[in-house]
């Protein structure tokens, strides 16, 4: 594996559009530039970051610190708002909504995942998931809770619900969180028209399109603490970099285009089979983290409306364990090694950890049934 640079957008001229996008009025310059990088991206590697996007930092810790509370909470409580059948959203310890999951790196045909949070053992003195061997922490070890729409009347959704015994503040920055993210897609939305150079500037905002009638949905993401027991006559047969633990199994999004706010390192993307991106045996890349920056990535319908001239790329999560340590022995993300003796057998013991934290995905999805979106 290795480190790449996504491209890296600064996206202020589509935000300053956004201020006043009259329909008479010229593209600046700066925005049709901006337009242009788009384009380079979504073409070349379906992934790009943005920078001065206006998104007050204020709105992204308070659904952050959200979340992470929440996802401490007893799973009773977390799970009283369970995903079913008939409810989309929710809580779930397991990938099931609308991503298309890889059985395995050789096996990219779409699968659902029922494997459960914890496979690996839970620590009774921690919150960490525990395992001797990387093959017993299991892939997509993580849990979500997600919110839909909020206008069920009009996107033919479900009304939102929250679990009863959370705090007020969860519904209520989740929600800001959600609202912030429907201006965001509508400026980034009106990029991609431009990057796509078509004549209405507001082709994806029109009426029957990306109204309130939308289907997005907004989910936060726990990684849990990862811990790998390794003793020594092991510690030569692991080799985590070239068979990494899976914390979210590979896949590309479904809808026209996902915004990320990331919680840590660990995402990698997979460049092969053409423009697809969906190819077997290519190399992942490493996708640096940029705490200040939104991650981008376009979606299957995004790749099929351009009859694949922009790419889905197949992405998954991985845990890490591999950054250097400061001062306190736990890196910057949250790895730390130490060693133990086990009493019984007196025999060494070497104990990695790959720090818990969330995320929150922000899937970007147009009206049911929308009759109007060929180009």
């Amino acid at each position: 594996m290795t480190s790449t640079s996504i491209p890296v957008i600064d996206i202020l001229p589509l935000v300053n559009l956004a201020a006043d996008p009259t329909p008479t009025k010229s593209i600046p310059d700066e925005a049709q530039n901006v337009a242009l990088q788009i384009a380079e991206a979504c073409q070349t590697v379906g992934f790009f970051a943005i920078t001065n996007h206006g998104v007050d930092h204020f709105v992204v810790n308070d659904a952050l610190s959200a979340a992470r509370d929440f996802f401490s909470l007893d799973s009773t409580i977390k799970s009283a708002v369970s995903m079913t059948e008939t409810y989309p959203y929710g809580y779930e310890n397991y990938e099931s909504l609308g991503i298309h999951c890889a059985r395995n790196d050789d096996d990219h045909s779409s699968s659902g995942s029922n494997n459960v949070l914890c496979r690996g053992n839970k620590n009774k003195n921690s919150n960490a998931i525990s395992a001797t061997t990387p093959q017993k922490l299991a892939p997509d070890s993580k849990e979500t809770f997600s919110i839909g729409p909020i206008n069920p009347l009009k996107s033919k959704m479900p009304p939102r619900q929250f679990p009863p015994f959370t705090s007020p503040s969860f519904a209520l920055h989740l929600s800001k969180y959600f609202e912030v993210m429907e201006q965001l897609a509508q400026i980034l939305f009106r990029g991609l028209a431009l990057a796509l150079q078509l004549e209405d500037p507001e082709w994806f905002l029109r009426e029957g399109v990306f109204d309130e009638g939308h289907q997005c949905a907004l989910r936060i993401l726990n990684y849990p603490l990862l811990e790998l027991e390794l003793g020594d006559e092991d510690v030569n047969e692991v080799d985590v970099q070239r068979d990494p633990i899976i914390r979210a199994g590979a896949h590309t999004d479904y809808g026209a285009f996902t915004i990320l706010k990331s919680g840590g390192p660990g995402l990698q993307l997979q460049l092969s089979g053409g423009t697809s991106g969906k190819g077997k045996g290519g190399e992942w890349i490493n996708v640096p983290h940029l705490p200040d920056a939104f991650v981008i990535n376009l979606g299957d319908l995004m790749q099929r409306w351009t009859n694949d001239r922009w790419r889905s790329t197949l992405h998954r999560v991985v845990a890490v364990f591999d950054e250097a340590e400061n001062k306190d022995g736990i890196t910057k993300a949250g790895m730390k090694t130490t060693e133990t003796t086990n009493v019984e057998d007196n025999k060494k013991k070497k104990v990695h950890q790959s720090a818990q934290r969330q995320s929150i995905a922000f899937f970007c999805q147009h009206e049911r049934g929308c009759k109007n979106c060929s180009f």
